[in-house]
């Protein structure tokens, strides 16, 4: 049977339906639009990760950092458009997508989902919503701030059919809207966006490719620079920048910010190395709203952990080949921290290699594609 939606409305401008008498006319976009509004029935679909994403952003845009491994035959270029952030304001990666956000923003993660978000400025929702549908569309419809929704979402190709898209930080976008929120759909990424508010336009703008695609597209591996040095451990070896801090501990460090949203974003630059054979004792966190958390390069070893470092992790079947090891890369959570299962030979327990996805995301793959067999 199908899903129908009494708010149901795209503009003229848009290329889509003004009611829902003309969404059924217009069966293409009706398709879409009605399977954006049923993806609340689907809110426990895990995250698809897109490991390669092929020419996502236009080469030679004079607005666009570029990095290029190999030549052009070897791979497509990819970029991460550092400019799509606005001064003062933070870049929020979810899955392969990531939108920016003032730093006043409140951010609320899966199963995070309060009636009354606490910025007066705005509030960005990521992934599978955990509320009543009634408590969102109070939060966004009878409150003066901004509210932001990012998720993971892939829709068949023929559903475009007859929509035009329209191209933005090189990424190929479709109008389309969740909630009766007005947003984009973004193909290449698997990512659905919709904001509502003073400042949505703005946000919208945002969008563009997280550090996760770069770390994790096919081809060959960037040159380290000749500074950086050589860290053991765990039967393991990789390559950091030399100033990093290197700290070996037996306690387990957690992952990230603990009283913030643990597996988001780590909280300093170093290099942690931990045996995991003490619990760490979690301290007595003060009750504060999570903001958006400033992507920061780092790495983390743990090599005694039963268990991936980040409760609910799940972990992608298609795992890297990386100079005699086997690394999966966690599908789930999808934040700014790039976490690896990896297969040490010799060892009966696995080692989770966890990177921090920052800037354009080529300090991270340089790290990734270090790794290797002890």
């Amino acid at each position: 049977m199908p899903v129908t939606n009494p708010t149901c409305h795209w503009s003229r401008e848009r290329a889509g339906p003004t009611n829902c008498e003309d969404a059924i006319r217009e069966r293409a976009s009706s398709r879409l639009h009605e399977s954006m509004i049923t993806v609340r029935l689907r809110a426990l679909v895990s995250v698809v990760l897109a490991l390669a994403v092929a020419a996502v952003l236009v080469a030679g845009a004079a607005s666009l950092e570029l990095v290029t491994f190999g030549t052009p035959t070897q791979m497509p270029r990819l970029a991460v458009d550092l400019s799509a952030t606005p001064a003062g304001w933070v870049p929020v990666a979810y899955g392969d997508a990531q939108v920016s956000v003032p730093a006043s923003f409140s951010v609320f993660y899966p199963d995070q989902y309060p009636c009354n978000p606490f910025s007066r400025v705005g509030s960005i929702f990521l992934g599978p919503l955990g509320a009543p549908d009634a408590c969102l569309a109070s939060a966004s419809s009878n409150s003066p701030e901004t509210v932001v929704y990012l998720r993971s979402e892939h829709f068949p190709s023929e559903w475009l059919t007859g929509m035009q898209p329209i191209t933005r930080n090189g990424l190929r976008l479709y109008h389309a809207s969740l909630y009766g929120v007005p947003g984009y759909y973004a193909p290449s990424l698997g990512a659905l966006v919709a904001a509502s508010g003073p400042l949505a336009q703005q946000v919208l703008r945002t969008l563009s490719v997280s550090p996760r695609v770069l770390a994790l597209a096919s081809g060959p591996a960037p040159k380290a620079p000749a500074s950086w040095h050589s860290v053991t451990f765990a039967g393991l070896r990789f390559l950091a920048p030399a100033p990093w801090r290197v700290e070996r501990t037996r306690t387990t460090p957690g992952l990230g910010y603990i009283c913030g949203t643990p597996g988001v974003a780590f909280w300093e630059t170093a290099v942690v190395l931990s045996t995991d054979a003490r619990r760490m004792i979690v301290p007595m966190c003060p009750l504060e709203r999570s903001f958006p958390q400033p992507p920061l390069n780092s790495v983390q070893v743990d090599s005694g952990l039963r268990s991936p470092p980040i409760f609910g992790a799940s972990f992608s079947t298609h795992c890297l080949s990386l100079h005699g090891l086997t690394a999966c890369p966690a599908v789930l959570p999808a934040y700014s921290i790039l976490v690896l299962r990896v297969k040490v030979p010799g060892r009966t327990r696995p080692a989770f290699v966890s990177i921090g996805l920052a800037g354009n995301g080529l300090v991270a793959r340089t790290i990734l594609y270090s790794l290797r067999a002890a």
